[in-house]
C-alpha cells in the first residue's frame, strides 16, 4: 500500500473546530487548513489516515524546504494512505507528481503557531526559496 507523507511548515493542526462556537478562532483557522489540504489531496482518490497532523519542532537543513528557511521550526507531518495504488503518479511517473501539482498555489491561513514568515498565503512546493511544503512517497502500512 502506499503511504503519502506531506510535511510543511504551515500550521495545519486538525483540532476537530468547525463553527466559530466550537472553540478559539485560532483552532477553526488551524481547521480550516487541514480541511483544505484534505480536500486537495482527496481530488484523486479517498484516503484513510490514523492520526491527524503532528507537529514537532526540528532543524529543516537538508530536509527539502525553501532556502529562505534555517535552523529549527516547526513542521507539521501528516501521513495517510490512498485507496488506489499510483493514484498520484504524474506523466514523468513521479509517485506524487499529480498530488504536487493539485496542491501547489492553494490558499491558506498563515500567522497561525507557525515559526517562520509565510511570505506567500499558499502551500509552495515548487519555489526553490519559499517551498513550505514538501511530499514523499513511503513504503509501508498505516
Amino acid at each position: 500500500m502506499d503511504i503519502i507523507e506531506i510535511q510543511t511548515l504551515i500550521d495545519i493542526t486538525g483540532t476537530g473546530v468547525t463553527r466559530p462556537n466550537q472553540g478559539s478562532q485560532l483552532e477553526l483557522d488551524q481547521q480550516r487548513n487541514f480541511i483544505t489540504l484534505m480536500q486537495c489531496v482527496e481530488l484523486r482518490s479517498i484516503v484513510t489516515y490514523n492520526t491527524r497532523p503532528v507537529v514537532e519542532t526540528v532543524d529543516v537543513k537538508g530536509m527539502g524546504f525553501g532556502t529562505e528557511y534555517k535552523g529549527k521550526h516547526s513542521v507539521w507531518t501528516f501521513r495517510f494512505s490512498p485507496d488506489r495504488q499510483s493514484v498520484y503518479n504524474d506523466n514523468d511517473n513521479n509517485p506524487v507528481g499529480g498530488l504536487i501539482e493539485d496542491i501547489q498555489g492553494v490558499p491558506v491561513i498563515k500567522n497561525l503557531t507557525e515559526t517562520v514568515n509565510i511570505s506567500t498565503t499558499v502551500f509552495e512546493l515548487k519555489n526553490k526559496q519559499y517551498t513550505n511544503t514538501i511530499i514523499k512517497a513511503l513504503q509501508g502500512t498505516i
